[in-house]
């Protein structure tokens, strides 16, 4: 297969890219794949005018991803435009600033295959035409979709977990003695639930003061408590000892459509404790494999951190569950799902 892949990528990681990178790397080597990224995505204005340009400047040469690997070939474009790529047969994309433009491409571009693993396209749904085929991230998502657009053609494909790389590497298991978190910024994070995070850190210090805390991010802010040591997250491997120096793993989300970091713990030899957000139940079981929580319910998720830390036997068995579940959620095989997918696409027409 021929595939394009539209994709935004930037300077710094972005966990919506990080899926959609991971399945083209294990699909390169059987299909011929490019990843286009334009320096103006269909934006109007001076600024998007002047990006547009350097776009135009730097057209076909190949742009570097620093944060993680990247097996595909990324050129540069001025705009998603039809004329700035290669006839194709699927082009795949996920923004849904692309929709309109994308479905008006000649058929030569191929089948028309958008990625929808935002939650956000559920407060002011958007039209979508029917030759747009939506392939969902999680169970979640999945069923919102089919009562949003019942015209459409829907796959299931979750996202997965590079387990070659996030590995436990030598960990060991005693007892637990740190409590992890990655932590979001910027205006448009409050739904991951940082605050409650950091509150449930203050009462489990309380309680254990001998524990250590960590939190992973891109840039350490003045609102990380003092006791909580910051860990750079810029790069894979940076998000790697993060993982490997956490015991236990805490994601506080009040909504997503499909977290990676407790995949990523989880694939670590963390003991995860995670809210009942989409996606979670898809690949994790309550008290088999991971510890879910109500959304928001502070008392619940300090709760269930102390239940691990006083009863190390269960933190063993949690975090070793876990790990040996999540194998099945690894790259290789979920890059073959959507594989299945593709080809189900173009011969259905």
């Amino acid at each position: 297969m021929k595939i394009n892949v539209l994709l935004n990528l930037g300077k710094k990681p972005s966990g919506a890219l990080r899926p959609i990178i991971e399945f083209f790397n294990n699909l390169t080597k059987d299909h011929d794949i490019v990843i286009y990224k334009a320096y103006n995505p269909n934006k109007k204005g001076c600024e998007y005018f002047l990006r547009e340009m350097i776009g135009f400047l730097l057209k076909g040469r190949k742009f570097t991803l620093n944060w993680m690997e990247c097996k595909v070939p990324v050129l540069i474009i001025p705009r998603y435009s039809e004329k700035w790529i290669r006839d194709a047969d699927i082009t795949f994309f996920r923004s849904s600033n692309l929709i309109g433009d994308v479905s008006n491409w000649s058929t030569g571009k191929g089948k028309k295959v958008m990625r929808v693993s935002n939650i956000h396209i559920f407060d002011s749904p958007i039209r979508i035409p029917e030759n747009i085929v939506l392939v969902p991230s999680s169970t979640t998502v999945y069923e919102k979709l089919k009562i949003l657009y019942p015209g459409h053609k829907i796959y299931r494909v979750g996202n997965g977990v590079n387990c070659e790389f996030f590995s436990p590497g030598n960990r060991t298991y005693d007892r637990p003695v740190s409590l992890g978190m990655v932590f979001y910024e910027g205006e448009h994070s409050q739904h991951k639930g940082v605050d409650i995070g950091f509150e449930v850190m203050k009462r489990i210090k309380g309680k254990f003061p001998y524990l250590r805390f960590f939190v992973a991010g891109l840039k350490k802010q003045r609102n990380i408590p003092a006791f909580v040591e910051f860990i750079d997250g810029l790069t894979s491997n940076g998000m790697l000892q993060f993982y490997r120096k956490t015991d236990i793993f805490l994601y506080p989300s009040l909504a997503d459509a499909w977290p990676n970091p407790p995949m990523e713990a989880m694939a670590c030899g963390c003991a995860v404790v995670t809210t009942d957000i989409g996606g979670v139940r898809d690949f994790a079981k309550d008290r088999e494999t991971a510890i879910i929580c109500t959304p928001g319910d502070i008392e619940e998720l300090t709760m269930a951190v102390e239940h691990l830390i006083t009863h190390p036997e269960f933190w063993v068995k949690l975090a070793k569950n876990g790990n040996i579940a999540i194998q099945k959620f690894d790259y290789t095989l979920q890059a073959k799902t959507l594989e299945k997918v593709f080809y189900e696409i173009l011969s259905t027409g």
